[in-house]
C-alpha cells in the first residue's frame, strides 16, 4: 500500500520526574476530570453497521463541480472521485492523529509538572481512539493514502525538537487547530451521517486538547526570555507558514498538495486539469477562494487568538503573519 511504511525520528529530550503530588493547577485538574468523564468507545459508541452514503462528499460544494471536465465524467467515476478524495483527506487526519499520539507520549516524559503530565497521558488515549476511528472509517470507505509531505515535515519538526514548549505549540495549537478547522470543513461537506457522528465525537476531544495546551503554555511562555522566546516565536511561525500554499513562478509549494494524485485514479491527468484551468480561469479562482475560506477557519477561529494570548504574535512577530496573509483574514472576520 505504501512505498514507505515507517519513519524514524531521532530526538534528544530530557525526561522529568515530579515528586510533589499536590494539585498545582485547579484548572488543569478540572480538565483532567473532564477527560475521564468524556471517554467514548469507537467500537460501541458508534454504529458501524450503517453503510457509507454513496455521496460521501457533496461535490456540488466543490469548485470542480461547475467545470466541463467534471460534467464529462461518468456517474461511476464521479462517485469514485468523491470517495477517493474523502479517503485521501481522512488519511491526512489519520496520520496527524498518530503524530499527536506520539508527541503527547513525549510530553508525558518532558513536561515539568504533574498536572500537565496527567493531562498529556489522558490525551494519549484520546489520540489512540482517533487513530482507531479514522482507520476504521477509511478502510470501510476506500483505502489509506500516504502522508502528505507538508504534514510529515510538520510532525517530524515537532517530534525532533529538544524542548517541550515548541512541542506544545506545534501540536496543541497549530496541529490541533488545523485538525479542528479541517474537521469542521469536512463535516459541512459530507452527506454521510456516520462520518458526521465520528467527526463530532473527535472534535469534542480536540477542543479540550487546545484548552489543555493553552493552560499549560501560558505560564511557561511568560517565563521564557531572550533566545528561548525568540526560538519559540520562529518555530511557531515556521509551523504556520507550512499550512499556507504559495505559488512561485507558477509552481505551488507548501500546503497540502498530494491530493492531486487522486484524480489520476479516475482517469484525469494533471494535463487535463491544467487544460481545464486555462479554459476556465473561474475554476482556479474558485479553488483559491475555497482555500482562503479554509485558512480563515484555521487561523481566525483558533490559531491567531491563541497565539495572541500566548504573546507569540506580538509587536515583533505580527509583521511575519501579515506577510503570510493570515492577519488580513482575522481583520475581515
Amino acid at each position: 500500500m505504501f512505498n514507505k511504511v515507517r519513519t524514524e525520528v531521532h530526538t534528544k529530550l530530557d525526561s522529568v520526574f515530579h515528586w510533589d503530588y499536590d494539585v498545582k493547577s485547579p484548572q488543569l485538574d478540572r480538565l483532567y476530570e473532564n477527560a475521564k468523564r468524556d471517554q467514548w468507545n469507537v467500537s460501541t459508541t458508534i454504529n458501524w453497521d450503517r453503510p457509507i452514503d454513496r455521496e460521501v462528499l457533496d461535490m456540488s460544494m466543490m469548485p470542480m463541480f461547475q467545470t466541463d471536465l467534471y460534467r464529462s465524467m461518468s456517474a461511476h467515476n464521479k462517485e469514485q472521485l468523491a470517495r477517493k478524495f474523502a479517503a485521501w483527506r481522512l488519511s491526512q487526519f489519520l496520520h496527524g492523529e498518530q503524530g499527536a499520539l506520539m508527541v503527547c507520549g513525549q510530553l508525558v516524559d518532558a513536561v515539568p509538572d504533574l498536572d500537565s503530565k496527567m493531562n498529556a497521558a489522558a490525551q494519549v488515549f484520546d489520540e489512540a481512539r482517533h487513530v482507531e476511528g479514522f482507520r476504521k472509517y477509511i478502510t470501510k470507505l476506500d483505502k489509506i493514502y500516504p502522508i502528505d509531505p507538508t504534514l510529515e515535515r510538520l510532525l517530524t519538526g515537532i517530534m525532533e525538537h529538544d524542548r517541550w514548549e515548541p512541542k506544545y505549540v506545534g501540536m496543541q495549537i497549530v496541529a490541533e487547530g488545523l485538525a479542528i478547522a479541517a474537521f469542521r470543513f469536512m463535516q459541512r461537506e459530507t452527506k454521510d451521517e456516520l462520518l458526521k457522528e465520528l467527526l463530532e465525537y473527535i472534535m469534542k476531544d480536540e477542543s479540550r486538547h487546545v484548552g489543555f495546551g493553552m493552560l499549560a503554555l501560558r505560564e511557561a511562555v511568560r517565563k521564557l526570555n531572550g533566545k528561548d522566546k525568540k526560538d519559540l516565536e520562529e518555530f511557531t511561525f515556521a509551523a504556520c507558514d507550512m499550512m499556507v500554499t504559495k505559488v512561485d513562478d507558477g509552481v505551488a509549494r507548501d500546503g497540502f498538495l498530494s491530493g492531486a494524485s487522486v484524480f489520476e485514479e479516475v482517469g484525469i491527468s494533471m494535463a487535463d486539469i491544467e487544460d481545464e484551468m486555462h479554459r476556465n480561469p473561474q475554476w482556479q479562482q474558485a479553488e483559491n477562494d475555497m482555500e482562503k475560506q479554509f485558512n480563515s477557519f484555521l487561523f481566525v477561529d483558533t490559531i491567531i487568538p491563541c497565539l495572541r494570548q500566548l504573546d507569540l504574535i506580538n509587536d515583533h512577530t505580527e509583521s511575519w503573519y501579515k506577510q503570510l496573509g493570515v492577519m488580513e483574514m482575522a481583520s475581515a472576520a
